[in-house]
């Protein structure tokens, strides 16, 4: 009888597990934890260390997109994963609320990375609800001309056609009696979108720029490269690059 010769020891093995631990809460800074900054240290040099790092967040059907010095491990959850997050599972939206939040989000991404080089680069981007806000009021009539094809037939994104129709519909901005956005005002879908990224790590309210103004973080467009192919995103990067050509 013979005995397998497992090639990580126990130890080993936890710190693999106490890494993507570390990386499945998004809003730690590996910086501010020792642990945390000595353990994505080891899997950027140590290739069996690595290797058993993927291979636990394989298990738990992640994908390591990358282990950032600043932002830590970051992890993607595969479609259909039981980590991953669809609108269609939030329980206070139906499916008009769904789709104009889902264009929020989409429209936050092409005003920040409207080109494959701005999702390579590793700078800060800044934006605010009303910018998002007036990029969207502004490529309205845009979105519907680009709804048909140039022999008139409808181009096949009904999703996002209903998504604009939707949203063009509601008010910039209401105020309730507290001085609080109205939910029934596209800023306040917004900022809904904005405050959801905070809370994922994917971005930092940033106040002493003025009210309603965000920093998107690095992890963010890691997350927005994996999903550049979407069609809707194409469609907004595409009429937001016609709209930065032209200001020039």
């Amino acid at each position: 009888m013979t005995t397998a010769a497992y090639p990580y020891a126990v130890a080993d093995l936890a710190d693999a597990s106490t890494l993507v631990r570390f990386g499945c809460q998004p809003r730690l800074r590996p910086l501010a934890i020792p642990q945390y900054r000595d353990l994505l240290q080891r899997y950027r040099l140590d290739g069996p260390f690595r290797e058993a790092v993927d291979a636990y967040a394989d298990g738990l059907d992640l994908d390591v997109m990358e282990a950032h010095q600043a932002e830590g491990l970051i992890l993607h959850p595969r479609e259909g994963s039981w980590l991953s997050y669809r609108l269609k599972d939030h329980p206070k939206l139906g499916v008009k609320d769904r789709l104009v939040l889902g264009l929020a989000h989409v429209a936050i991404a092409a005003r920040a990375y409207p080109t494959a080089a701005g999702l390579e680069e590793e700078g800060i981007e800044r934006v605010s609800i009303t910018e998002v806000d007036d990029f969207l009021r502004r490529l309205t009539d845009r979105l519907r001309e680009a709804a048909v094809d140039a022999d008139g037939l409808a181009v096949p994104h009904p999703e996002l056609q209903a998504a604009w129709r939707l949203y063009a519909k509601l008010p910039p901005s209401r105020p309730t009696a507290t001085g609080r956005l109205s939910e029934s005002s596209t800023q306040r879908v917004i900022k809904e979108a904005l405050d959801w990224l905070v809370e994922q790590g994917m971005a930092y309210r940033a106040d002493e720029l003025g009210p309603g103004h965000y920093r998107l973080a690095h992890r963010f467009r890691v997350q927005v490269r994996e999903a550049a192919a979407s069609a809707a995103f194409t469609v907004l990067c595409d009429l937001r690059r016609a709209h930065l050509v032209e200001e020039d």
